[in-house]
């Protein structure tokens, strides 16, 4: 007798698919897996999206231009990609590594030799946290240029600064870990700088490394940081500000009609947001007023509909999500086959490295700190900086998103970027032993 459940078939289901492959698609397992319906239909589409937990992160349908690479670049999806691979790689080197002074150094000469892939993953890992926070930072940049922090968008720019601190802070509390002399003294300079925050900076450097120096109870909290506080901080405002994204919508012009319409300037959607609502000639009306009231119309004739220029997520935005996801781990296992993390001697606080600098994402302000008192450079500066990009989208009135209509704005941003880029290239490439000027192509003073 015939298997009633397998042959039953299912709304959306091709009950004409032939041979294993077809009895497996209408099978009691897969339908328990996999809901959805499988015809290639929009509403088939649709349901796909509700019903599927991996679809329903993304909208049902997003605008056209959303497919183009250069509307973002990724950037934003790339950045969740490589967190992805840092928390894999992160697990598997957990196995393997003991936060202890004692033992740290020991495990990560072990990863060479002693564990599969080990030195390998370990490389993968590093770079991947190096890239994580260039493309975050870039994707910041990216939505200030694209005007895409203003209304309703506001809260959502605030949420994707934290992240940045928090993968700073992720990135920063890894460094610690390998227990060398690149490592300590890195966090050493570092950690000298919150002692420099007014009334609190020490009780906040002693909680920070727990004791007077870096050491074991330093280890041991920055380990903790690492692997169970920022990142639960950061999967949960990831999730919010992914969240954010749908329900704020894409920041895209629709080719539609009206306030979207396509190739409709910023000047004239707000000219039609104030304008009046214009009153119908009495001719409109045909001469008659009906006893249940006056209401006043712009035309007789029937609404102009907008353009769909939606298309369905699956598969169209989902397949190019997947073809950048494979090149980005392409690209992380090539710089980790190519490019081995370093691993210096084991750390020394009685022998201090010549240059002793910060990772390259804080060179920049350790530069500051060699022009300028600690307190400006190391506290005012940076916190001045964190809190008017905080409330840049709530004091930016400007209703424009188009460049051309923003031009203080994008040259004020434009100029505290290149600042800030040349002082991390500066301090990154062009400092050596007593923090003197040597090009890079004189000596390589440059620890990634």
């Amino acid at each position: 007798m015939p298997d009633q459940d397998v042959l039953e078939p299912r709304e959306g289901i091709d009950v004409d698919e032939q041979g294993i492959s077809g009895r497996l698609h209408r099978s009691t397992v897969w339908r328990s897996m996999f809901r959805h319906p499988r015809d290639d239909t929009p509403r088939g589409r649709a349901l796909q999206g509700f019903s599927n937990f991996f679809l329903h992160v993304y909208p049902v349908k997003v605008p056209r231009r959303v497919l183009r690479n250069r509307y973002s670049w990724r950037l934003g999806f790339i950045a969740a990609v490589l967190f992805g691979i840092l928390l894999v790689t992160g697990l598997y080197l957990m196995f393997v590594y003991t936060p202890s002074v004692g033992s740290a150094y020991g495990d990560m000469q072990k990863l060479k030799t002693g564990v599969g892939f080990g030195q390998l993953i370990r490389n993968v890992h590093r770079w991947s946290a190096h890239l994580m926070v260039l493309v975050v930072f870039l994707h910041l940049v990216r939505v200030f240029y694209a005007g895409a922090y203003k209304h309703p968008r506001e809260f959502n720019w605030v949420l994707g600064l934290m992240l940045l601190l928090l993968t700073l802070g992720f990135s920063f509390t890894g460094y610690l870990l390998p227990w060398d002399q690149l490592a300590y003294w890195a966090v050493t300079v570092g950690t000298n700088l919150v002692h420099y925050i007014p009334l609190v900076g020490g009780q906040l450097q002693n909680l920070l490394i727990g004791g007077d120096q870096i050491g074991q109870s330093t280890l041991l909290r920055f380990y903790a940081l690492h692997v169970a506080v920022l990142p639960a901080l950061l999967v949960m405002i990831l999730g919010v500000h992914i969240w954010r994204v749908r329900k704020d919508g894409f920041a895209v012009r629709r080719a539609s009609v009206g306030a979207f319409a396509e190739g409709a300037t910023d000047q004239s959607i707000a000219a039609d947001a104030a304008a009046p609502p214009a009153l119908a000639a009495p001719e409109s009306y045909g001469g008659r007023v009906r006893v249940l009231g006056v209401v006043d119309r712009e035309s007789v004739t029937a609404e102009e509909r907008a353009v769909d220029d939606t298309v369905f997520t699956w598969p169209h935005l989902v397949v190019r999500h997947v073809v950048v996801a494979l090149g980005v781990c392409a690209t992380v296992l090539g710089l980790g086959v190519a490019f081995a993390a370093p691993l210096r001697g084991l750390a020394n606080p009685n022998l201090t490295p010549e240059p002793a600098k910060a990772p390259w994402y804080f060179a920049g302000l350790q530069e500051l700190l060699s022009r300028f008192d600690p307190l400006v450079a190391g506290i005012l500066i940076p916190i001045g900086a964190v809190l008017a990009f905080v409330a840049l989208p709530y004091i930016d009135r400007n209703p424009a998103t188009e460049a051309r209509n923003r031009k203080v704005a994008i040259v004020l941003f434009s100029l505290i970027l290149i600042i800030a880029v040349t002082l991390t290239l500066v301090g990154t490439f062009f400092r050596g032993p007593g923090w003197k000027w040597i090009p890079p192509w004189d000596h390589w003073y440059v620890e990634l």
